[in-house]
């Protein structure tokens, strides 16, 4: 009994020791955290702006126009009346083809057609008085009938004669080879004193129109019906959209166009075409650049520095906001995108938050801070 009462004591003696000891260390750590000094941290107040939604895309520029010199009637070339690589103005004359046949086709349409007027006019008198002997019984009727006939068929020659002047006119004309399009043209690919033909395949030169000037580019599908669907629950908002291309340290502010209506089978893109002046000519049919295309805006939206943001092993994002006294509060936040240097948050984190932008691994939820805040500057 003796003994028990022994073992009881100093199991109980133990107990306060250790409770003791317990009670001393919480003192101490309350202590040390009342004693550690409040770390110097520079804090960004968010605001709330809208953003707008770009996507840089490759791209490449497509002529405003194209158009390709063909002859419309067969002769020699007599005469080339254009710098090659020079500008051309729509209706100038680039090629004279040998007009003479085709002076004497013309000419001889416009005897064809007197002679027919002047039969018309003898056979239309004629008629009328065919007309006038009738009634007196002064001639046949098969007379009358001849005259009425002879007169229709010299009507239906004087149209053929109209149409067989008008069809020598267009061919004169076409012996001068004239620009269809204002722009840059090419080297010639036939020389004076060279036989063409209407018709015939090879292009005498091109033209090319540079300004405006098209830059197409493809966007996944996928991407294009996120942001669609987004749009239509009103988290983004249709904007006058508009592509910025970088060239050379000088930017180009351009207009979407359209975006075709069909999915590329093989790469699951879609084409969208945009547009850009050109009055210098810098930008070249067929040149490669990276063109940010503006589809839509966010309003009220909250950019947060990447450099504030802290991701965990599992992907998970948080940032460190400074509480109202001025200690250090984990918030987790999802991200949307990347925009410039900074994620897009679309939860976890208001206009009004205070986010730390240094030394976030000196400190740990509750330590205390000395916060130097600057107020965030919409983009």
């Amino acid at each position: 009994m003796k003994l028990k009462f022994s073992a009881l004591m100093l199991a109980s003696g133990l107990t306060l020791a250790l409770a003791a000891c317990q009670s001393g260390d919480a003192e101490e750590k309350a202590q040390a955290s009342a004693a550690r000094p409040a770390l110097q941290v520079d804090a960004l107040e968010l605001v709330a702006q809208t953003v707008e939604i770009k996507e840089e895309l490759p791209a490449r520029a497509v002529a405003f126009k194209v158009a390709e010199v063909r002859p419309q009637v067969t002769g020699i070339i007599q005469k080339r009346n254009f710098t090659e690589g020079g500008y051309v103005e729509a209706g100038q004359t680039l090629y004279q083809i040998e007009d003479a046949l085709y002076q004497a086709n013309y000419q001889s349409a416009k005897a064809d057609l007197a002679r027919t007027e002047a039969n018309l006019t003898t056979a239309k008198t004629e008629l009328n008085r065919y007309k006038a002997l009738i009634k007196d019984k002064a001639v046949s009727q098969q007379t009358l009938d001849q005259a009425q006939a002879n007169y229709q068929a010299l009507d239906a020659q004087l149209a053929m004669n109209k149409a067989a002047l008008h069809k020598a006119k267009v061919d004169l004309s076409y012996t001068k080879v004239l620009a269809p399009i204002s722009g840059q043209i090419s080297k010639s690919n036939i020389t004076e004193g060279a036989l063409v033909s209407a018709g015939q395949a090879d292009s005498l030169a091109s033209i090319t129109q540079l300004d405006p000037i098209y830059f197409d580019m493809v966007q996944a599908s996928s991407e294009l019906r996120k942001i669609k669907d987004k749009i239509k629950s009103g988290e983004l908002n249709v904007s006058t959209a508009k592509a910025i291309l970088q060239l050379d340290n000088k930017e180009y502010t351009g207009k979407f166009l359209f975006n075709e209506v069909q999915v590329n089978p093989s790469t699951d893109t879609v084409t969208i075409r945009t547009e850009f002046d050109n009055a210098d000519k810098a930008l070249m049919p067929g040149m490669f650049a990276s063109v940010k295309l503006v589809q839509a805006t966010r309003p009220n939206s909250v950019l947060v520095p990447q450099k504030a943001i802290a991701f965990g092993r599992k992907g998970d994002a948080s940032a460190y906001v400074v509480t109202a006294d001025n200690t250090v509060e984990v918030k987790p936040v999802t991200i949307s995108r990347s925009i410039g240097n900074n994620w897009l948050v679309t939860s976890g984190l208001n206009a009004g938050d205070k986010v730390i932008l240094n030394g976030l691994q000196k400190i740990g939820p509750g330590a205390p801070v000395n916060p130097t805040i600057t107020k965030q500057k919409a983009e």
